[in-house]
């Protein structure tokens, strides 16, 4: 059988989505579904196994009685899904970070449905904002605000550039604040769904004089496939909910000022 390459994401995603739905899922049926070898499936079944997302058979793998809770923690979910998830909470948080922007200042706005949100609420035209998120550039060039868009691949279940050249564009800039985004938080740091996406966002915050991360508190104690960076590299979290105790002791230890946004 002739195989095509599969983003791995696509192939877990495929395998979490028929053990989810039928309690199981075959080696062999998903490869010929897929078109990819079913060595390819069996290593991840068993990547899948060890993080214990699902039980290894023979043949196959079946589910845990916890695998709905995880399945979004490790692949990421449809933009449509995110965008209808929490959305009031994720409109509160936008409302407050907006308020940190000041006129003829260079921002950067990071991907995903809360980042979306807040950019859906700037009207200043004289802001230079920076993005690489296909949805958000669309939104500010509709909104006719001074929208800048780095070069790069396009990739990601929420469209946007990727990779060196993205890198590299993003590192000519110097920006008064970046507004960024997670998968979840846990005591380890921030967790997201793939290296570069997080390649991205470590760059935004390197380059930026403040780092605001928007996040509802539907993430917190989540993790996700990718570490991120720690909580150094971030000045404010501007979240929906007050914070466990044990969370909010570790922020500030590390001087991240937390807004809970009302």
């Amino acid at each position: 059988m002739s195989t095509k390459r599969i983003p791995a994401t696509v192939r877990l995603e495929a395998i979490l989505a028929e053990v989810e739905n039928n309690g199981h899922a075959s080696v062999s049926e998903i490869a010929e579904r897929l078109g990819v070898s079913e060595m390819t499936i069996r290593r991840d079944m068993d990547k899948l196994g060890a993080e214990g997302y699902v039980v290894r058979t023979h043949g196959g793998a079946h589910s845990k009685d916890d695998l709905r809770s995880k399945v979004f923690e490790m692949v990421e979910p449809s933009v449509e899904n995110r965008a209808t998830r929490n959305r009031p909470e994720k409109k509160r948080i936008a409302a407050s970070a907006v308020r940190r922007i000041q006129p003829r200042s260079t921002i950067a706005i990071d991907v995903g449905t809360t980042c979306y949100e807040l950019a859906s609420l700037i009207s200043d035209s004289s802001v230079h904002i920076v993005c690489a998120s296909l949805p958000i550039q669309r939104l500010l060039a509709k909104n006719q605000m001074q929208i800048y868009a780095p070069c790069g691949r396009i990739a990601g279940a929420d469209p946007s550039t990727v990779g060196a050249q993205t890198v590299a564009y993003l590192r000519d800039f110097r920006f008064e604040i970046a507004f960024l985004a997670v998968a979840g938080i846990t005591e380890d740091g921030l967790f997201d769904y793939s290296f570069e996406d997080a390649e991205i966002k470590k760059t935004l915050a390197g380059q930026s004089q403040s780092r605001v991360l928007l996040v509802d508190s539907s993430k917190i104690g989540k993790s996700s496939a990718v570490r991120v960076m720690g909580f150094d590299n971030i000045d404010v979290l501007i979240t929906d909910a007050p914070l466990p105790k044990e969370m909010a002791a570790i922020l500030a230890d590390f001087d991240v000022e937390v807004v809970v946004a009302v």
